[in-house]
């Protein structure tokens, strides 16, 4: 009787055990299924975490730079065509105008290539001005070149921009676009080299360039010349 009532006493601690772990069990894998719920609800914060994490760079890609950023400066030296070097000319055309008047600007013009004969296009870029006392007409423009044809192949990139290099370049007297828009023959245009002896040693502060801004729609302004630059005969008096 006496090993009966160990034996049930045993089995009866048994069950007690085994409950208690099954509770253990249950509670544990309610608190599990809890917590995949809860993740469950917030979708966002997961993929936002997992998004965080893939963007973090890995150690090898911490000093990449993107080729984009490594464009080399642009050709022209100090008068490569920035925001820098066309400011600057720019106040100097300002003072040396302020001093001078329109006596010492000069109108720039750049031959279209794709015209000829009595019906030759010549589109207006900018003026340039120039100290007359040290500086002459040809070498200030020829100064200052590669700004006038870097600015005319940009403001008129369908008639010029695939002639970069190879732009013919003419000037007229200061401030004389209504004479020339008159066909007035008294104004002609003059080519000018791009390259003169001496101008890549004329101080850019004795020289100055205000570039044409395109505001008529991209219409620009252009005459109709001669290949000689002057007003073809079938003009005159229009």
């Amino acid at each position: 009787m006496r090993q009966i009532l160990l034996s049930c006493t045993a089995l009866a601690a048994a069950v007690e055990s085994f409950s208690s772990a099954s509770t253990s069990i249950t509670y544990r894998s309610s608190i599990q299924i809890t917590k995949g719920q809860r993740r469950s609800h917030h979708p966002s914060k997961t993929n936002k975490r997992s998004v965080a994490l893939h963007l973090m760079p890995d150690e090898d890609e911490k000093d990449y730079i993107s080729p984009m950023r490594q464009r080399p400066p642009p050709k022209g030296g100090d008068v490569a065509y920035t925001n820098q070097n066309i400011l600057r000319q720019l106040r100097h055309y300002n003072d040396i105008r302020k001093v001078g008047g329109k006596d010492c600007v000069q109108d720039i013009y750049a031959r279209d290539p794709n015209t000829s004969g009595d019906n030759t296009r010549f589109w207006f870029v900018g003026k340039v001005a120039r100290c007359t006392g040290t500086v002459s007409a040809e070498a200030a423009i020829a100064r200052q070149m590669n700004l006038l044809e870097e600015h005319a192949t940009r403001i008129r990139p369908v008639e010029l921009g695939r002639s970069f290099g190879q732009l013919e370049f003419w000037f007229a007297p200061g401030d004389s676009e209504s004479l020339t828009s008159q066909n007035d023959i008294g104004t002609r245009l003059q080519k000018v080299m791009k390259t003169v002896e001496g101008s890549d040693k004329v101080p850019l502060l004795e020289v100055g360039l205000d570039l044409s801004i395109v505001t008529n729609r991209g219409a620009g302004f252009y005459i109709i010349r001669t290949e000689d630059g002057v007003v073809p005969p079938h003009m005159i008096g229009m």
